[in-house]
């Protein structure tokens, strides 16, 4: 288990600071073989709620507490998770359906962008602009790598069709 963690702390941190070689270590996946980092975009969903989106939880949940809405306890947590799932849906679409292996890593800049902005506010820091300048430059930055990895990584190989597998047989 703890090789597993490593190796999620590395794909992670990788895709931010060598995103070349993080992504050449990636290998398809196999029929024997489950794909790896199959589950990272809701690791990195999860690790934004925590990171960037806390506090609005929990003063949601205080409310609910206090005046038993689940319509503002629903429209908190929609409200946390539009950003990393519209971010999500972006870089699916920028990575594209080829190179799927890749398509949630480049979650993590806004996860790491948007919580370092949460930590700096909470230290008093005036950090310029609006309030969700962290969010931006976070899907800026998820953004780019997307598109980085669509033009430098090479696509997986297409399945073949049933009529492409009807006519190998024949």
């Amino acid at each position: 288990m703890d090789m597993q963690v490593l190796a999620v702390i590395q794909r992670w941190g990788g895709i931010l600071v060598q995103p070349r070689a993080t992504l050449e270590a990636l290998q398809p996946a196999t029929p024997g073989q489950p794909e790896i980092g199959r589950w990272d975009g809701w690791w990195l969903v999860a690790l934004y709620l925590l990171g960037s989106q806390i506090e609005r939880l929990v003063e949601a949940v205080a409310k609910f507490e206090v005046l038993g809405s689940y319509a503002m306890l629903f429209n908190a947590i929609a409200v946390a998770l539009l950003a990393p799932i519209l971010v999500m849906l972006l870089v699916e679409g920028l990575v594209g359906v080829r190179r799927a292996r890749y398509r949630h890593l480049p979650i993590a800049a806004l996860v790491a962008v948007s919580t370092l902005g949460t930590l700096l506010r909470h230290l008093h820091v005036a950090l310029p602009g609006p309030t969700y300048l962290p969010e931006m430059l976070g899907t800026l930055w998820a953004s780019g790598l997307a598109v980085w990895i669509r033009r430098t990584m090479p696509a997986d190989p297409e399945p073949p069709t049933p009529e492409q597998g009807q006519e190998a047989k024949a």
